[in-house]
């Protein structure tokens, strides 16, 4: 059974690591991170131009750090509580 969760909702780690496709992603701290090899700092570039190229990133865009055999990913939500 999948759940829906609203784009403002809390996700716990537990529900996150739950779920399908996620493997390669980790919670930490106020988000999640993953690393994604690339092999060469040309694909890496690639990667990150995909991401950026997503719809309805706006203000919930990716840190995104680019080396030569990978990219790390990163989804922090921060707020005010």
């Amino acid at each position: 059974m999948t759940r829906t969760v609203d784009k403002d909702e809390r996700i716990r780690p537990t529900h996150f690591h739950g779920s399908a496709g996620l493997e390669d992603w980790r919670v930490l701290g106020e988000g999640a991170c993953a690393y994604f090899r690339t092999g060469s700092f040309t694909a890496g570039a690639r990667l990150v131009r995909a991401i950026g190229e997503l719809p309805g990133l706006g203000e919930d865009a990716p840190d995104v750090d680019l080396r030569p055999e990978g990219v790390t990913v990163r989804l922090i939500t921060l707020t005010d509580d």
